[in-house]
């Protein structure tokens, strides 16, 4: 039997957020390079999201800094994440 260290149920936003900006590699390299910048700001606004409103026991692949340093820094990468996707040309 597996014993885990910390219990899944409090990865489970830090998963989340992995799996979405993986998706962005995936369709970046396989689809189309401004849908792939797409999906990673929106990666980076659901862990701005996340980390704003869940309980920091909830949070422990997000939590890095303070509550407000954190959504903050993921908030401005996904706005520019999302504004640099929409000047890329084609």
């Amino acid at each position: 039997m597996v014993q885990w260290e910390v219990p899944p149920s409090r990865r489970l936003a830090f998963v989340v957020v992995l799996l979405v900006a993986a998706m962005s590699v995936l369709v970046t390299v396989l689809v189309n390079f401004r849908l792939g910048g797409y999906i990673l700001a929106a990666a980076l606004a659901l862990a701005a999201t996340l980390r704003a409103t869940l309980p920091e026991k909830y949070c422990l692949g997000l939590l890095v800094r303070s509550r407000r340093i954190d959504v903050a820094i993921d908030a401005s990468l996904a706005v520019a994440v999302f504004v640099g996707a929409q000047v890329v040309p084609g």
